[in-house]
C-alpha cells in the first residue's frame, strides 16, 4: 500500500548501479578473488599485530585474541561476498524511478 500523501523523493539508485555490476559473472570473480585477497590480507596483518607490544595484550591471551580476529575479518568477508552473489543468483527486482524537476 502506498500512502499518496507522502511525496516521493529522488534517491541515488545504488541497486540497479549494484546489479550492473554484479550480474557479469566475470566482475563478480574479480571481485570475489579481490576480497578473498584483503581477506588473506587481513589475517595475516592480525596475526603480526597481535603480539606486538603497542597493544599490550597479555602472552596468554594473543592465541585467543588472534582467532578472534579472524573470525571477525571472516565475518566481515562473507558479508562483502554475500552482496555480490546474492546480486548474481537472485532475479532483478524492478525498480520504478521518480521523474527529474
Amino acid at each position: 500500500e502506498v500512502d499518496e500523501s507522502i511525496p516521493l523523493v529522488r534517491v541515488r539508485d545504488l541497486y540497479t548501479r549494484e546489479v550492473e555490476l554484479f550480474k557479469d559473472l566475470n566482475t563478480s570473480l574479480i571481485y570475489t578473488v579481490s576480497i578473498c585477497i584483503f581477506w588473506v590480507h587481513m589475517c595475516l596483518g592480525w596475526k603480526k599485530l597481535v603480539p606486538a607490544d603497542a597493544l599490550q595484550i597479555p602472552k596468554d591471551h594473543v592465541k585467543n585474541v588472534t582467532y578472534l580476529g579472524w573470525i571477525a575479518a571472516t565475518a566481515v568477508v562473507s558479508m562483502y561476498l554475500s552482496v555480490v552473489w546474492y546480486t548474481y543468483f537472485a532475479p532483478v527486482i524492478e525498480v520504478h524511478h521518480v521523474p527529474g524537476p
